[in-house]
Protein backbone atom coordinates (compact mmCIF):
# COMPACT_ATOMS: atom_id res chain seq x y z
CA UNK A 1 0.00 0.00 0.00
CA UNK A 2 2.83 2.17 0.86
CA UNK A 3 4.47 1.98 -2.58
CA UNK A 4 0.94 2.15 -4.49
CA UNK A 5 0.40 5.66 -2.62
CA UNK A 6 2.14 8.49 -3.38
CA UNK A 7 1.60 9.98 -0.02
CA UNK A 8 4.03 7.35 1.07
CA UNK A 9 7.06 9.95 0.12
CA UNK A 10 5.84 11.89 3.83
CA UNK A 11 8.94 12.57 5.68
CA UNK A 12 7.92 10.79 9.21
CA UNK A 13 4.72 8.77 8.72
CA UNK A 14 6.15 6.34 6.10
CA UNK A 15 7.09 2.67 5.50
CA UNK A 16 10.03 3.05 7.45
CA UNK A 17 8.17 4.13 10.21
CA UNK A 18 5.99 1.32 10.20
CA UNK A 19 8.39 -0.76 9.97
CA UNK A 20 10.65 0.70 13.28
CA UNK A 21 7.33 0.45 15.19
CA UNK A 22 7.06 -3.36 13.88
CA UNK A 23 10.74 -3.47 15.24
CA UNK A 24 10.00 -2.46 18.81
CA UNK A 25 6.92 -4.14 18.74
CA UNK A 26 8.70 -7.09 18.70
CA UNK A 27 11.48 -6.19 21.08
CA UNK A 28 8.75 -5.10 23.94
CA UNK A 29 6.62 -8.26 23.12
CA UNK A 30 9.29 -10.59 23.71
CA UNK A 31 9.79 -9.52 27.13
CA UNK A 32 6.50 -9.82 28.08
CA UNK A 33 6.13 -13.69 26.82
CA UNK A 34 3.69 -15.68 28.74
CA UNK A 35 2.10 -12.32 30.48
CA UNK A 36 -0.43 -12.42 28.33
CA UNK A 37 0.44 -10.56 25.33
CA UNK A 38 -0.36 -11.77 21.63
CA UNK A 39 2.51 -11.26 19.17
CA UNK A 40 0.35 -11.95 16.44
CA UNK A 41 -2.53 -9.46 17.49
CA UNK A 42 0.45 -6.25 17.94
CA UNK A 43 2.40 -6.80 15.20
CA UNK A 44 -0.63 -7.04 12.93
CA UNK A 45 -1.86 -3.98 14.95
CA UNK A 46 1.66 -2.41 14.04
CA UNK A 47 1.48 -2.92 10.38
CA UNK A 48 -1.82 -1.28 9.91
CA UNK A 49 -1.55 1.63 12.49
CA UNK A 50 -0.12 4.60 10.36
CA UNK A 51 -1.79 2.72 7.27
CA UNK A 52 -4.95 5.85 7.62
CA UNK A 53 -2.11 8.42 6.66
CA UNK A 54 -2.26 6.90 2.86
CA UNK A 55 -6.16 8.18 2.55
CA UNK A 56 -6.44 11.40 4.41
CA UNK A 57 -5.72 14.20 6.81
CA UNK A 58 -3.86 13.21 9.78
CA UNK A 59 -6.64 13.63 12.35
CA UNK A 60 -8.58 10.65 11.91
CA UNK A 61 -5.86 8.33 10.47
CA UNK A 62 -6.23 5.61 13.03
CA UNK A 63 -10.24 4.83 11.93
CA UNK A 64 -8.83 4.96 8.62
CA UNK A 65 -6.33 2.50 9.25
CA UNK A 66 -9.03 -0.01 11.19
CA UNK A 67 -11.08 -0.10 8.46
CA UNK A 68 -8.45 -0.90 6.09
CA UNK A 69 -7.25 -3.61 8.53
CA UNK A 70 -10.88 -5.01 9.08
CA UNK A 71 -11.53 -5.25 5.06
CA UNK A 72 -7.80 -6.89 4.94
CA UNK A 73 -8.36 -9.45 7.85
CA UNK A 74 -11.65 -10.24 6.87
CA UNK A 75 -10.82 -11.04 3.18
CA UNK A 76 -8.10 -13.79 5.03
CA UNK A 77 -10.66 -14.97 7.07
CA UNK A 78 -9.42 -14.07 10.69
CA UNK A 79 -11.60 -14.73 13.68
CA UNK A 80 -13.78 -11.00 14.66
CA UNK A 81 -12.16 -11.21 17.94
CA UNK A 82 -8.77 -11.22 16.98
CA UNK A 83 -10.00 -8.34 14.68
CA UNK A 84 -11.41 -6.61 17.27
CA UNK A 85 -8.25 -6.89 19.86
CA UNK A 86 -6.28 -5.50 16.51
CA UNK A 87 -8.63 -2.67 16.51
CA UNK A 88 -8.30 -1.91 20.05
CA UNK A 89 -4.60 -1.71 19.41
CA UNK A 90 -4.50 0.67 16.51
CA UNK A 91 -7.42 3.02 18.22
CA UNK A 92 -5.22 3.15 21.48
CA UNK A 93 -2.49 4.80 19.16
CA UNK A 94 -4.78 7.73 18.68
CA UNK A 95 -3.11 11.16 21.05
CA UNK A 96 -3.60 11.85 24.14
CA UNK A 97 -3.42 7.63 24.41
CA UNK A 98 -5.50 5.61 26.66
CA UNK A 99 -4.67 1.94 26.18
CA UNK A 100 -6.21 -0.49 28.11
CA UNK A 101 -4.81 -3.49 27.53
CA UNK A 102 -1.15 -5.01 27.81
CA UNK A 103 -0.56 -5.30 23.66
CA UNK A 104 -2.37 -1.68 23.29
CA UNK A 105 0.04 -0.82 25.88
CA UNK A 106 2.79 -2.20 23.55
CA UNK A 107 1.85 -0.65 20.46
CA UNK A 108 1.64 2.78 22.22
CA UNK A 109 5.05 2.45 23.39
CA UNK A 110 6.52 1.14 20.01
CA UNK A 111 4.80 4.01 18.07
CA UNK A 112 6.40 6.29 20.63
CA UNK A 113 9.92 4.41 21.49
CA UNK A 114 12.17 7.05 19.76
CA UNK A 115 11.13 9.46 22.11
CA UNK A 116 13.34 7.95 24.27
CA UNK A 117 16.42 7.78 22.29
CA UNK A 118 18.26 9.60 19.94
CA UNK A 119 16.77 9.14 17.16
CA UNK A 120 13.97 11.33 18.11
CA UNK A 121 16.54 14.49 17.29
CA UNK A 122 16.19 13.10 13.20
CA UNK A 123 12.16 12.31 13.99
CA UNK A 124 11.31 15.42 15.75
CA UNK A 125 12.42 17.50 12.72
CA UNK A 126 10.16 14.73 10.19
CA UNK A 127 7.37 15.56 11.59
CA UNK A 128 7.61 19.06 11.61
CA UNK A 129 8.60 18.77 8.34
CA UNK A 130 5.90 16.49 7.28
CA UNK A 131 3.15 18.85 9.30
CA UNK A 132 4.19 21.93 7.19
CA UNK A 133 3.74 19.46 4.23
CA UNK A 134 0.12 18.51 4.65
CA UNK A 135 -1.27 21.62 5.82
CA UNK A 136 1.00 24.32 4.01
CA UNK A 137 1.60 25.68 7.72
CA UNK A 138 5.05 26.28 9.22
CA UNK A 139 4.47 25.04 12.38
CA UNK A 140 5.53 28.04 15.32
CA UNK A 141 7.01 27.42 18.51
CA UNK A 142 8.60 23.53 17.34
CA UNK A 143 10.78 22.73 20.14
CA UNK A 144 8.29 24.39 22.98
CA UNK A 145 5.67 22.04 21.51
CA UNK A 146 8.25 19.06 21.19
CA UNK A 147 8.81 19.20 25.12
CA UNK A 148 5.33 19.87 25.70
CA UNK A 149 5.19 16.60 23.80
CA UNK A 150 7.42 15.24 25.77
CA UNK A 151 6.49 15.94 29.26
CA UNK A 152 2.92 15.02 29.11
CA UNK A 153 3.91 11.33 27.65
CA UNK A 154 4.54 8.33 29.73
CA UNK A 155 5.48 4.86 28.30
CA UNK A 156 2.86 2.35 29.44
CA UNK A 157 5.54 -0.68 29.74
CA UNK A 158 7.40 -1.20 32.53
CA UNK A 159 10.02 -2.29 30.11
CA UNK A 160 10.15 0.66 28.25
CA UNK A 161 10.12 3.13 31.41
CA UNK A 162 12.96 1.36 32.15
CA UNK A 163 14.75 1.50 28.79
CA UNK A 164 13.93 4.75 27.75
CA UNK A 165 12.87 7.56 30.42
CA UNK A 166 16.01 8.52 30.96
CA UNK A 167 16.48 8.96 26.96
CA UNK A 168 13.17 11.17 26.93
CA UNK A 169 14.73 13.44 29.76
CA UNK A 170 17.54 13.84 28.03
CA UNK A 171 15.47 14.63 24.60
CA UNK A 172 13.84 17.57 26.69
CA UNK A 173 16.92 19.02 27.79
CA UNK A 174 18.46 18.78 24.09
CA UNK A 175 15.05 20.90 22.87
CA UNK A 176 15.41 22.75 25.47
CA UNK A 177 19.05 23.98 24.35
CA UNK A 178 17.74 24.29 21.27
CA UNK A 179 15.18 27.41 22.04
CA UNK A 180 17.74 29.04 24.70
Amino acid sequence: MFDRSPSHQYPYHNLNHTVEVVRHVQDIVRNYSGKGADPFIVTTAAWFHDIGHLSGPMEGHEERGVLVMEDHLHQLQIPEQIIVSIAGCIRATKYPSYPTTLNEEILCDADTFHFGTEYFRQTDEAVRKEIEVRTGIAPINWHKKSIYLLQQHRFFTEYCRQLLDKGKQQNIEWLARQIA
